[in-house]
């Protein structure tokens, strides 16, 4: 998979709206992504990207569905770095 295939499975599951993460950005998140073991929930992937990234914008509700993190997770452990 490429980066920008996850960059938007990023913006998909976490609503972001408005980010411009770098290429080394977005590897370093698949990285983090791949090598996750905790549980697959919008909180933990939405650190992960924050720790990254410092900051995003977002559209924010209540009782989101987290089955789509766990896609997000297969995704990224197919995503090719150089």
């Amino acid at each position: 998979m490429s980066l920008e295939i996850l960059k938007k499975e990023i913006e998909s599951a976490l609503m972001i709206t408005k980010w411009s993460p770098s290429t080394e950005e977005l590897a370093e998140i698949a990285e983090r992504l791949k090598n996750f073991k905790g549980k697959a929930s919008k909180s933990n992937i939405a650190k992960i990207v924050l720790d990254v990234v410092d900051s995003y914008e977002c559209i924010a509700l209540e009782g989101v569905d987290n089955s789509d993190l766990t896609t997000l997770l297969l995704l990224a452990t197919k995503t090719i770095t150089k």
